[in-house]
């Protein structure tokens, strides 16, 4: 199974902009390493219209967290 996490405020405000009756279209691209450039893995979306017309709502980062800094409960 793949995974992103991503911030719910910005997942809520990409899908605030898609109508009740459209369709969503989620990709996820892979974290990438390219010769030492680091590119963090992202969640792109698209809103798919009644009509059919295919709008693009650009994409959200993974929120990336530093494990070791958290605070044990």
């Amino acid at each position: 199974m793949v995974k992103i996490i991503v911030e719910k405020k910005l997942l809520e405000e990409k899908l605030a902009q898609v109508k009740d009756g459209d369709l969503v279209e989620l990709a996820f691209v892979p974290p990438q390493n390219d010769h030492g450039d680091y590119s963090p893995a992202f969640l792109h979306l698209a809103a798919i219209h009644s009509e059919g017309i295919y709008e693009d709502l650009e994409s959200i980062d993974e929120f990336v967290f530093d494990l070791c800094t958290q605070e044990s409960a």
